[in-house]
Formats: structure tokens, C-alpha cells, sequence
């Protein structure tokens, strides 16, 4: 996608950030499906969207987001998220950490006031089959410095379909020059 046009496809004036543009359709066709609107595009980001708000999507079935990745100014690496989350229970004496990274996210909103700013979930991976842990994956991934890729990364495994982690984190989307969209899936819990 080009961020030299200031009119969109549709013909709606951009903000000449591509990335933030397509990130905040993301979001309103999340929003949107939600309500079960209509709202029609064609290609890339706009065909996720397009399938995102399908009619004929309606129903229990019908997915809720689109996952995406960014791709950072250099124009080259993958932008890989990452935070912590709380794994222990309440209840249970024995809390503790466990570190998430992802290339793959989902807009929850915009910080108020800020054209640019957004808060967005990395999402994980659920995987086809489950033969071994993703943290050995994940050593596997960092210990092959020539499989510095997103496809490395995941292990080459089908993948199919993300999870929610509840980590989220505030990115200023000028600092990237690209955004990928994936099918829209519906996360699991």
C-alpha cells in the first residue's frame, strides 16, 4: 500500500500516515461488525475488512477482528511486541510473570486526544497441532540467527487461529512505514 495518495479508494481524505489510516478503518470495521454494519473495500487490508463486515458472516459465526502487523521505518524488520502477564491465580499463592512477544496485534482503541497513538493486544498463536512448547520454539527462533523471519519465528507451523493475552501496549504508528492484515479471525480466550 502507498502512502503517497492522500484520497483513499473510496475517495475519503487520508491523513497522509498511512499506517494509522488503515489501523483506525481496522477499527472501525471491528466496531462496526460488532453492530453488524455494512461497509464494503476490495483489496489487502480493505479485503480483511470487507470479510470482517460480510453479511453473510451475520451471526454466531461471524469473526470479530482483524489481526495485523506492522513493519517498522527501516522498511525491512517485522515490529515484535512484547509485555508481561500475571499467569498465577487469586486464590493461589504462587503468582508469577511470563513474558509475551508477537509480531501479531489487534487495535482495542486510540489514546484519547492523539491522532497517532494507539493501544493494541498482541495476540498469540493457536496452533494446529501442539507437539511441542512455543517457548522452545521461540529458543529454536532466537538461537537461528539466519531464520531472523515472522515465518521463523511461528516455526513454520499452520496456525489456526490467535489468542487473546491481554497484554497491550501504546504505539505511536508514525514510527512505522507498513502494515500487514491478516483474514479476520475470531480470538479464543
Amino acid at each position: 500500500m502507498g502512502c503517497q495518495n492522500d484520497c483513499d479508494r473510496r475517495g475519503v481524505r487520508s491523513t497522509g500516515q498511512c499506517v494509522t489510516d488503515e489501523v483506525r478503518r481496522i477499527l472501525d470495521a471491528q466496531r462496526k461488525a460488532a453492530d453488524e454494519s455494512d461497509y464494503g473495500c476490495s483489496t489487502s487490508c480493505e479485503r480483511s475488512i470487507d470479510d470482517l463486515l460480510s453479511p453473510s458472516r451475520r451471526g454466531p459465526s461471524r469473526h470479530t477482528t482483524i489481526p495485523f502487523m506492522l513493519t517498522c521505518n527501516d522498511g525491512c524488520s517485522t515490529f515484535f511486541g512484547s509485555g508481561f502477564t500475571n499467569s498465577g491465580h487469586h486464590r493461589h499463592h504462587h503468582h508469577h510473570f511470563h513474558c509475551i512477544e508477537s509480531p501479531v496485534f489487534k487495535v482495542r482503541g486510540f489514546v484519547r486526544g492523539s491522532k497517532n497513538c494507539a493501544r493494541i493486544e498482541l495476540l498469540k498463536p493457536v496452533y494446529h497441532h501442539e507437539p511441542r512448547d512455543h517457548d522452545d520454539m521461540v529458543d529454536d527462533y532466537n538461537d537461528d540467527k539466519c531464520n531472523n523471519s515472522v515465518c521463523g519465528y511461528f516455526g513454520g507451523r499452520p496456525i489456526k487461529n490467535f489468542c487473546h493475552t491481554g497484554v497491550c501496549i501504546t504505539v505511536d504508528l508514525d514510527c512505522f512505514c507498513g502494515i500487514s492484515c491478516l483474514d479476520p479471525v475470531t480470538p479464543e480466550d
